[in-house]
């Protein structure tokens, strides 16, 4: 209990005086220890008392401070070891096993082949075309390893330590350029002709915006390609929407390729709800375009549309944001296994009915 908790009322304080008196100076020293350090009646500087001894030095001064610190520990003895170090070892000292003694068999150091002769007459070069030959990959070099897979004889093997020179630069022509005739294309496809089921139009440069529109106008009513390949034509959004329409017409169309175009998010949008009509096309390449970035709204809108898509096997397009990817790819999941049960089906009806048509004979 602290003094503030304590009733001094009926204290006689001449008491108090008289018990002080009688005691000596150690006790009182004592007494003075035993000060409430929350004792609100007394000041904050005599509620602990000075235990310093030691005369006051002067002012501080720390470089002095300092200076008297290094000597003391420079002055002073170190501390005495209480037990001397030795170096001791704890539990069980591993000790190696024993190796297994070497089956020595005496007879088969007389033993001779046909091979000893080839083999120590061969140059190192020799040796060392015979390892690439046999597949000690890990003996020869990269080099020496292909030369014998081909028997290519005008390489020279080397030693074992042989450097793998380089190979010479072999020439590939570039591809030649698409030398489809577009004026041509576009008039097979306003006729109908029953030739042209695969048209390939890629990278053709300098097509008119005119000339594309004309061609997608003509696949609205063409029957029999069934393969379109637009891609880096630089098409721009005005021929896209003209390919929205066509989807909704064109109902024998099953590949369309239109990558690396200048189409923004919003038409690629509506590219795959337009293949919600007649649900036909089976292949479809939209990657690499303008809009990079298509974002989290025109994702999840082309991942609805795909949804609903019940024929659709292909779709190249890059999701950035994960929910739709994964929508897409259970889709495209569910679509190949329908398939592979529609054609287990019409195989099982087949068989039945073969099966049918000989119990009738």
């Amino acid at each position: 209990m602290s003094l503030k908790q304590r009733d001094f009322s009926d204290a006689d304080f001449d008491e108090i005086d008289a018990l002080l008196s009688q005691l000596t100076e150690e006790e009182l020293e004592c007494l003075a220890g035993e000060v409430d350090p929350d004792d609100p009646h007394l000041p904050p500087s005599e509620r602990c008392r000075d235990q310093t001894k030691k005369q006051p030095t002067g002012p501080y001064d720390r470089e002095k401070l300092l200076k008297f610190l290094e000597d003391q520990g420079k002055n002073e003895k170190d501390w005495e070891q209480n037990k001397e170090y030795k170096k001791e070892i704890r539990g069980k000292v591993w000790v190696p096993p024993p190796k297994p003694a070497q089956e020595e068999h005496p007879e088969l150091d007389h033993v001779t082949t046909e091979w000893d002769e080839i083999l120590s007459g061969a140059s190192e070069a020799e040796i060392v075309e015979l390892a690439a030959i046999l597949g000690f990959t890990g003996l020869v070099n990269q080099v020496q390893f292909h030369a014998a897979e081909k028997n290519d004889s005008g390489i020279s093997y080397g030693g074992w330590n042989a450097a793998a020179k380089s190979e010479t630069l072999k020439f590939v022509p570039p591809e030649p350029d698409n030398k489809t005739d577009v004026e041509e294309s576009i008039k097979l496809l306003q006729e109908n002709d029953s030739t042209l089921t695969s048209l390939n139009l890629n990278n053709i440069k300098n097509i008119s915006h005119e000339r594309m529109k004309q061609i997608i106008e003509a696949m609205k009513t063409n029957t029999n390609c069934k393969n379109l390949s637009m891609a880096n034509i630089e098409m721009p959004d005005s021929v896209a929407k003209t390919i929205v329409e066509m989807l909704e017409d064109n109902t024998t169309l099953l590949t369309l390729n239109i990558e690396s175009n200048l189409l923004t998010g919003l038409v690629i949008a509506d590219v795959c709800r337009a293949t919600l009509k007649n649900q036909t096309l089976i292949d479809l390449r939209l990657s690499n375009q303008r809009a990079q970035i298509l974002g989290t709204k025109v994702e999840m809108d082309i991942a609805n549309s795909i949804s609903q898509n019940s024929t659709l096997l292909r779709l190249g397009i890059h999701f950035n944001t994960l929910g739709p990817r994964a929508k897409v790819q259970d889709v495209l999941k569910r679509n190949w296994d329908n398939l592979r049960l529609k054609r287990i089906n019409e195989k099982n009806q087949q068989s039945s009915a073969n099966g049918d048509d000989e119990d009738q004979e």
